[in-house]
């Protein structure tokens, strides 16, 4: 098991195995990922300085034969939000790294010219990427591909957001259908002058006892064909949840201002609307369940190239609901173009529904946007906005700073409408109506990601967690939320490190899929031997030295804190009519079990220790 290290300012490639005891204690690529971006990147590093890394890591599953398990995740320091990053997406990259012999790929320095980094087994270049500087991340990947003579090279690459810093710009991989997106780390990768990653590898990823894992993978595969909620997630994806969610207040619509109100969802949903688009149904890297969407419009002026990604909820939501746009043509263009440039769709929609929000209260007008009307509902305002931000045109390239800067920008109190924590716009899951999720977003070390620990599943029926003690909590409740929100988030971080879909693993979407399952499936790929306790201590630890590198890199705890839209104004109508988020009600308690201080927020030394963490706790607690 070894690591690649490529310096782009020297121009050096160097492999180095991987520490045993980081993998002993942080299970796999990602949450090993985590620690070494604390020991090598200082606080006084900037986003965009050459000193920072980029750490691309799959999981210590990805590339085996078990279901589900096609993640990668990118790590590094956030140029939105100064603090930890993280981004992961699904496909094939993450498993062709494995198989070209790497667990993790650490990128430092800046080339002096475009460059891309060509990964065939044990033959690593850095490659001049010149010519292929300035094209959508969809047209690189297949020119390079083209250009290197193997159509089997998968290529994670950044489109033209991340050459221009946009700070909400992604990461692209499989012809830019999946997206590493959020905390602007294809803007890391832009500032390295990095276009893109080639990675073709023949080897095979070793397991410790293969037969059984292959008899345990059969068994899970035939539980998973016949399972009625595996099947209706591969029928519908999560295009599926939005109707239901805008329903019960939970999916954000006009800025978050209309949640329930809104009567257009069935326009975005699967069965619904979304039917005028779908076409077909694709899979990440042996995955069973296959909930993507493929679409294809066919009309003018939202005329997309066939059989591209659909949007799922997310996008959905931030595109669709957030701008109170209901036309699913106009939400699958603004997903396509947010693809090929390589920009966070969550980030986008939020950052354009505060926008949208500011023109209608008259804090903007058109001589602010360049002349576009930016109402709510205007799908053509939505277009044109996308592609602004991804070049910095006009008014996108205030727009390209994400909310909180663009706030600044606009002033006159309109940082009210930016709905972000820390700087990173949120997730499309209302804690008003989910109240365990207001922990999940205040106190994530990355901001406002649902994938620190979605805790909105655990919250109602029909998903209780008897393994974990949680057994159907009432969701507009705090009454038990701060112990549901310390285990999913632990659960979810040790998931991540495996290499888990954590919508298929994690949620009860793929209900064979049993926490128990996921840590045995994980023993027999590994060779260990761990508990319950032990994954989830794991999972601990790394959630815990994100946190510590956050607050090193000057995070506070007056941050963990939500947006006074959600603390103050109740949802106005449907089942969570009356509901705010009830953040501060559930702090003390919450703070208590993770062992942080109440006063600083940072983690005490002694759970630092118990962790296994001495040195952070050396470092962070020095007199």
């Amino acid at each position: 098991r070894q690591m690649l290290r490529v310096d782009l300012t020297r121009k050096r490639v160097t492999t180095e195995p991987l520490d045993h005891d980081l993998e002993r204690l942080f299970l796999g690529g990602p949450g090993i990922a985590a620690k070494m971006l604390y020991e090598e990147v200082e606080p006084w590093i900037d986003a965009f300085d050459p000193l920072n890394r980029l750490i691309l890591a799959p999981g210590a599953l990805t590339g085996t034969i078990v279901p589900c398990v096609g993640r990668h995740f990118v790590i590094t320091k956030s140029p939105l939000t100064g603090y930890f990053a993280e981004a992961n997406a699904g496909g094939f990259w993450g498993a062709e790294l494995k198989f070209a012999g790497y667990d993790l790929l650490l990128v430092t320095g800046r080339s002096k010219n475009p460059a891309y980094i060509s990964i065939n087994d044990d033959a690593v270049s850095i490659e001049d990427a010149r010519s292929y500087w300035g094209m959508n991340a969809r047209e690189a990947d297949r020119t390079i591909r083209r250009d290197l003579g193997d159509n089997r090279i998968r290529v994670a690459d950044i489109g033209q957001a991340g050459e221009n810093l946009v700070r909400i710009a992604g990461i692209m991989n499989d012809e830019a259908n999946r997206a590493a997106a959020r905390c602007g780390v294809g803007a890391v990768m832009g500032s390295k002058n990095l276009k893109a990653i080639a990675v073709r590898g023949d080897g095979q990823v070793p397991v410790a006892d293969a037969e059984t894992l292959k008899r345990e993978v059969r068994k899970l595969n035939s539980e998973l064909a016949r399972d009625e909620f595996t099947q209706n997630f591969h029928k519908y994806g999560t295009a599926n949840g939005i109707e239901a969610l805008v329903y019960i207040g939970d999916a954000p619509v006009a800025n978050w201002t209309k949640n329930s109100e809104w009567e257009s969802a069935s326009e975005l949903n699967l069965p619904g609307g979304y039917q005028k688009i779908s076409v077909g149904i694709r899979s990440c890297y042996n995955c069973p369940v296959a909930c993507r969407r493929v679409v294809t419009v066919g009309n003018e002026p939202y005329r997309t190239e066939e059989e591209i990604e659909g949007p799922e909820y997310e996008t959905c939501a931030a595109l669709g609901s957030m701008c109170m746009i209901s036309d699913i043509r106009v939400v699958a263009k603004a997903n396509d173009l947010c693809n090929i440039y390589g920009l966070d769709t969550i980030s986008v929609g939020s950052t354009i529904a505060f926008a949208m929000e500011c023109f209608e209260k008259g804090l903007i007008d058109k001589t602010d946007t360049d002349g576009i009307d930016l109402r709510f509902g205007n799908g053509e305002a939505l277009i044109d906005l996308v592609q602004g931000i991804a070049f910095r045109k006009g008014f996108g390239d205030i727009l390209a700073e994400g909310s909180r800067r663009a706030a600044a920008v606009v002033g006159r109190r309109s940082e009210s409408y930016a709905v972000h924590v820390r700087g990173l716009e949120m997730g499309m899951h209302d804690p008003r109506a989910h109240q365990a999720m207001s922990l999940t977003y205040a106190c994530s070390p990355t901001g406002g990601r649902h994938m620190e620990g979605e805790t909105l599943w655990v919250e109602a029926p029909p998903f209780p967690v008897p393994e974990m003690g949680i057994n159907g909590l009432d969701r507009l409740s705090t009454e038990g939320k701060a112990e549901a929100a310390f285990k999913v988030q632990n659960l979810w971080m040790a998931l991540s490190a495996a290499g888990y879909c954590l919508l298929a693993c994690a949620t009860g979407t793929a209900r064979p899929y049993t926490i128990t399952r996921n840590i045995e499936l994980y023993n027999l790929a590994t060779g260990r031997n761990l508990s319950l306790e032990d994954f989830m201590k794991a999972g601990e630890r790394i959630f815990n030295v994100r946190r510590a590198f956050s607050f090193r890199h000057g995070a506070k705890r007056s941050e963990d804190t939500l947006p006074e839209r959600l603390l103050r104004e109740p949802i106005r109508a449907g089942p969570s009519k009356g509901s705010v988020a009830q953040l501060e009600r559930m702090l003390p308690e919450y703070y208590n079990i993770r062992g942080w201080d109440p006063i600083t927020g940072m983690p005490l030394q002694s759970k630092l220790e118990e962790l296994e963490l001495e040195d952070v706790a050396k470092d962070l607690h020095a007199p």
